[in-house]
């Protein structure tokens, strides 16, 4: 055994061994591989149904739209060529570049259309069909109450798609980068309806390909060659860790992290302070919303009365200020300040005394008694910053009401799962921007049955107010029309807002080219590592 031993690091000095310095000059050659975390398993991978903002991320990866949001955070032209749009603003006649799926299929402007419709289907899932109701015939054929056939977009020819507007929307270019608007390969989707599930089966038109998943572990991707920009994206691979919270961290210290925390995964509260110190935090506005959804039609949040006691009784700036520690802005509101709604405040935070007052109302209303008050609680998704959160608000309701609100913390497939059937009294949520505008959080609550609503509120004048909002065409008019609807909603208080979002993160200083935008957009098309920081990748593995 030992002669042989010898023998084979004798063959192996001169050149003679297994694997000759040529293959291992290949295995071992320096890539453009980065590392990060997701935090949890992505809920899907199909752009029709995506419905968070991780997904979406991923998503923006393995697929290309009409447009992209550009590293100056505007939308530009992508997979369209050119544009035209007919002097009422409401056609837009796309004109597609040349371009092919992954597995080397044509891509046309009939897998644009039927992705479209698919997702318009009344027996189609998709939580977020509602960003396409701008699309003529849209919403009514989500309905059921005209054919997807009278859905205002059609394949003119392989490279022309013609798209008909209800109204005209100035948006509508951003709105065209959001994944419920990018195309997918028909052929394919009517084939083999679970394409989306793994890697072996997923096609896609993006700047990276799906090279591996491993459910709960990690997923890979790797350059698109086929990608119409292809020149463009600098980065080989990049890996994608399903890891969070101290994990996360740890991987980051020892370098096996490139980026951690926002958008995708959230720093632990008690490494912040630390972070700081060390000048590696880094912060940006994000154009989003925590806020606790109220299941309207369950008791006791039945009644608007006891939905807004309950708002009024949380300290939102104690929160901030004591348990998420992030610079964070307390809301009163659904649509972020800086989109310019809210001159003043709806409420004021923390007012106890008032909110004693509107609970004892909204008792008689629903006619209960404080000693028969039902056991309510409070769903959240599992982690250790929304466990946090869940406690100090829990508290703060005892101390108001004296009523102990039980908290149900729950992994992401249920908590979504829960959530889109209603299942549940109090469930925190949030909605982060799609493109910069009032109405993108104002839609999410236009109709009770709205894909991402999940309330079961609705209201006519609301809705009312939103429709006369597309309809005008002077802006401090328009202005004035989103402001009057959200507060309707505040007064109604389907949704109990918290505080509106920043992003935390950290990342190696060799990474560049990042684009993060505040809409929560993070892109990776132009992302490289510093020259001689390369990774080395042996046998499959980044060390």
């Amino acid at each position: 055994m030992r002669r042989t031993l010898i023998y084979a690091i004798i063959l192996a000095a001169f050149g003679f061994g297994c694997q000759s310095s040529s293959k291992k000059s290949q295995l071992e050659q320096p890539s453009q591989v980065i590392r990060i975390s997701i935090g949890d398993e992505p809920q899907t991978l199909d752009p029709r149904k995506a419905r968070d903002l991780n997904c979406a991320t991923i998503l923006r990866m393995l697929f290309e739209g009409l447009t992209r949001v550009n590293s100056q955070e505007k939308a530009e032209l992508a997979l369209a060529d050119s544009v035209e749009i007919s002097t009422d603003l409401k056609t837009y006649t796309f004109h597609l570049r040349p371009s092919v799926w992954s597995n080397g299929d044509k891509l046309t402007a009939s897998d644009f259309a039927y992705a479209w419709k698919k997702a318009l289907s009344p027996n189609f899932p998709s939580d977020t069909a509602f960003h396409l109701y701008v699309i003529k015939n849209a919403k009514a054929a989500k309905d059921g109450t005209v054919s997807l056939d009278e859905v205002g977009v059609k394949a003119i020819d392989d490279h022309t798609l013609k798209v008909e507007l209800e109204n005209p929307t100035p948006y509508f270019l951003e709105l065209a980068a959001f994944p419920a608007f990018f195309p997918v390969n028909r052929h394919v989707d009517e084939k083999n309806p679970s394409w989306p599930q793994n890697a072996s089966t997923f096609v896609g038109n993006g700047p990276f390909q799906l090279t591996e998943w491993k459910h709960t572990d990690r997923m890979s991707v790797k350059k698109n060659p086929s990608y119409w920009d292809a020149g463009k994206v600098k980065l080989d691979s990049l890996v994608m860790h399903m890891v969070k919270g101290e994990t996360e961290l740890k991987m980051f210290e020892k370098k096996e992290l490139d980026w951690a925390g926002s958008p995708l995964s959230t720093l632990p509260v008690d490494s912040l302070e630390t972070l700081k110190a060390s000048d590696l935090l880094k912060s940006k506005e994000l154009l989003g919303t925590y806020f606790i959804r109220t299941n309207v039609e369950r008791a006791p949040f039945n009644h608007p009365l006891m939905r807004k006691a309950f708002a009024l009784a949380i300290n939102r700036k104690a929160i901030i200020d004591h348990v998420t520690q992030g610079n964070q802005i307390p809301a009163t509101g659904l649509v972020p300040i800086s989109l310019g709604l809210q001159k003043e405040p709806y409420f004021q935070d923390g007012n106890d005394e008032e909110a004693k007052r509107l609970f004892e109302q909204g008792l008689a209303a629903v006619h209960l008694s404080r000693e028969h008050f039902p056991d309510v609680s409070l769903l959240y998704y599992a982690s250790g910053r929304n466990h946090l959160i869940a406690q100090a608000i829990q508290q703060q309701w005892f101390e108001a009401f004296g009523i102990r609100v039980k908290l149900e913390s729950i992994e992401g497939k249920v908590y979504f799962d829960r959530v889109s059937k209603q299942d549940y009294h109090l469930a925190t949520g949030s909605w982060i921007a799609d493109f910069e505008d009032p109405i993108n959080f104002l839609d999410v609550f236009k109709y009770k049955n709205g894909g991402s609503n999940n309330t079961l509120w609705e209201n006519a004048r609301y809705a009312e107010l939103l429709t006369r909002s597309s309809q005008v065409v002077f802006p401090e008019e328009r202005r004035q029309l989103l402001a009057s609807s959200e507060k309707i909603l505040i007064d109604e208080m389907p949704l109990i807002p918290i505080f509106y979002y920043t992003m935390l993160y950290i990342y190696q200083p060799m990474l560049k080219d990042v684009v993060l935008s505040s809409m929560g957009v993070i892109d990776f098309k132009w992302a490289s590592l510093a020259e001689g920081q390369e990774k080395t990748i042996v046998q499959g593995e980044v060390k």
